[in-house]
This record gives C-alpha cells, structure tokens and sequence, in this order.
C-alpha cells in the first residue's frame, strides 16, 4: 500500500517534471529576455523564471527539485503567465501544487458548437435544447419550438430566458399542470446553479427584476430552497390536443460544464407520443407558428423554412459587451500580470473582427478594463530588440495569450 508520504513524494516530483517541461519549450525572446551568446540550456534558465516569477532562484530550484514547499496562489498564477500555460495546463498546475482547483477564470464565452446543436437535432420528436449559466435558451431543436413556441422569435430581452417565463409569463400557469409545484422546483435548481457564479452582475440584475415582476419569486426567494440535479416529470396542458408528459432528463456538457442540456422524453401516459408527433406536424405546416404556441399570431410566421439553424450565438445583439465576451475568450485575469496597450489592443481589435462585433475605440475599451478591475496605463520596461529595452504602457491584472494576440493592427492605442 503506497504511503501518504509517497504519494506526496511522486506528486512533488510531477510538478517539478511538469515546470521543467514547460520552461525548456520557451525561448528568452518569447518572454522579452535576450538570448546572450553562450546558451546552453533547451528553453529558458531556471534563473530566468525566478527572476520574471519574482522568487529567488533557489526557492525556484527547490520547487523543481520536488521538496516540500508549497506556493502561494499569486506564484501559482506568475507561474501560469511566465510559462506561457493555456487553461489546462493551469488546472494541473495547481492539483499538483495545491491539490486544489485554481481560482475561478472570468467566465467562458457561451458558445453552443456545431457537434452540439446537430446532437439537439437528432432527438426528433423530442423536445431538446441547451441553456446557459443565466438560464438562457441558447439552441434548441424543431421539437422544442414545437412545444414551447418558436424561440427564433424571441428576441425580446430575457423572452429566451426559463426562469423570467416561468414566473412572468403568465400562459405558463395555463399549460404547465402544478404549474407551482413546478415553478418551486425550478427555482431551487436556479439558486443551487446560481451558487456557481457569485457576484455575476447579470444575474444580480436577473434576480433583482424578477423581484420586483413576480409576487412568487419575491416571497419564495428567501427560503433560499436548493435543489441538485434536473431530473422529473412535467405534464403540460395545451387546449388544442390535451394532455402531455414528459421525463426531462438536464446534464451537463463536459467540454463547456456552464452549458445545459435538457432533453423531454414523450411517456406512453395520455397518448403523448402520437399528439406530439401532431404537433411537430403542425409547426412544420404552419413555419413554426402552431395553434400552441398562444405568445405568436400568424402574422408572424417565419417566411423561411422550419428546419433551420437554431443557435443563439450567431446573433450579435446591439449592446454586447464585447470586451467582457473578449476577456473570457483571449485572456486570463490574473493578479500582478502585466499586458502591453498594443498586445491589448491588437487582440481585440482581431477578435471583434473574427466574430463580427464592432469593437470599442480605445478609450471604451480602456474604461471597460477599468470596470474589470484591472489597472490601466501601467508603464513597464519591455525587451524590444535583445539588450534593448523600452518603457511602454500596459494593463496591470490581464494576461493576454490567444492567436489574435500576435496579430498586427495599425491605428487606434489605449489612452
């Protein structure tokens, strides 16, 4: 039986193999330092991380060298910056460090990818679509139309979103049986999720609207109800064909954990299959706009096909915030890095361009990473040439390291 003291043991030596690694495939130029003339070491010198980390370097070598020491979180994440990690290599730095996650990133863009929205298509006649962190319908299926109306036409803001339909609309409580049965339960699985994300300013404002626009949310908020897992029956009631069940089955996507899942299955009960299939019958006829779906009249119909592309990320609503969408995408936040205005810039000038947003002018985006709390106009010594440096500005608290970050763009600087 292995020991504790082992098991540490072979966990040190990982993390000193894996710091090796990374350090040898990096080169001086790479992070600003110059190549000198007698080099021999692969990549860069242990003396050389240490200086950028900011440690000594027989601190540095001890780490290396597997003893039992134990970084701080800030070293951790000078670590990640210097060595140039992506955000796996990230993750692993720190189980092997700290035997713990790293701290939570600004979160990931919610992209819903080719591979997933055909997944959604294959179920059929079963209602099937994907939600986001806020409880936003992202992509769905023809099914999901079917049933729950036509989510190309909701464009109105939070019209996509469960939770506001659930407790604002109020031809849910017509066709949703125990519709406040139902309701609780959703609002404890929306608390549990929302734990997940603390001091998200979307959903802070989310739930301060739904406050304010539904007496149930508002008195049954408080009890602070929280529900784990997705799983249940749902029973709807349209007037047209009667009664429906569902099993509805939620899970998560493993590449993207901030996506949900959620797929009705027809149960025997009350004929659904065969009334369902009906229904999708009549949302094909009608475009999308079925008898059951009372939100939308037939002046409305979508003059295009039914069986379209159905995902909410190709849409760029006015007002996007591009730079937070940008910052989760193309960089890290992390405490002490430092980035140059034209590294910045260039970033996401490319990527507002790459995704089809107009970007900020220089100012705007200098001011949005100010309300990130990040600290902007930094001056800091830069290698331009080996032995000659410069002093330029920078963002203090950001890390830039995407493809767009190497991208040569003329024009506009942050203030």
């Amino acid at each position: 039986m292995v020991s504790q003291l082992q098991q540490q043991a072979y966990r040190l030596q990982e993390l000193g193999d894996f710091l090796r690694t990374r350090r040898a495939r990096l080169t001086p130029e790479e992070v600003g330092l110059p190549r000198g003339s007698r080099r021999k070491t692969p990549g860069l010198r242990r003396a050389e991380v240490a200086q950028l980390v900011g440690v000594s370097v027989d601190w540095y070598t001890w780490l290396e060298q597997g003893r039992p020491i134990t970084p701080s979180t800030l070293v951790l994440e000078r670590l990640v910056q210097t060595l140039r990690l992506d955000a796996n290599e990230r993750t692993h730095l720190f189980l092997l460090a700290q035997q713990q996650p790293p701290p939570a990133l600004l979160p990931e863009p919610e992209v819903v990818s080719p591979a997933l929205q055909h997944f959604l298509d294959q179920f059929g006649t079963r209602p099937a679509f994907v939600s986001g962190r806020r409880w936003d319908v992202l992509a769905w299926n023809d099914a999901g139309c079917a049933v729950f109306g036509d989510y190309r036409r909701k464009t109105a803001p939070r019209e996509r979103n469960t939770i506001w339909g659930i407790f604002t609309n109020p031809l849910t409580r017509q066709y949703i049986v125990d519709w406040e049965e139902d309701a609780r339960q959703l609002l404890a699985q929306f608390r549990n999720s929302c734990g997940r994300y603390p001091g998200d300013a979307q959903l802070t404002e989310l739930i301060h609207d739904l406050m304010l626009a539904s007496p149930e949310f508002r008195a049954w908020w408080p009890d602070h109800e929280v529900r784990g897992g997705q799983e249940g029956r749902k029973k709807l009631n349209y007037p047209q064909i009667g009664y429906l069940v569902f099993e509805r089955l939620t899970f998560q996507v493993f590449d993207t954990p901030d996506l949900k899942v959620t797929v009705y299955t027809p149960l025997e009960e009350a004929d659904t299959p065969r009334k369902l299939e009906q229904l999708l019958d009549q949302w094909y006829q009608h475009k999308g706009q079925g008898p059951h779906a009372p939100s939308y009249t037939s002046s409305h119909r979508p003059s295009h096909t039914a069986k379209t592309a159905h995902n909410l990320t190709q849409i760029h609503p006015s007002g996007q915030d591009t730079v937070e969408l940008w910052l989760a995408a193309c960089c890290q936040k992390v405490a002490g890095a430092w980035a140059a205005n034209s590294d910045i810039m260039n970033s996401y000038a490319n990527w507002c361009a790459a995704h089809g947003y107009e970007q900020k002018k220089s100012k705007g985006l200098s001011q949005a990473l100010a309300a990130h709390g990040m600290e902007i106009g930094v001056r800091q010594w830069i290698y331009t040439a080996p032995g000659k440096r410069t002093k330029t500005r920078g963002v203090r608290g950001l890390s830039v390291q995407d493809r767009y970050q190497t991208a040569q763009i003329s024009g506009d600087r942050l203030s």
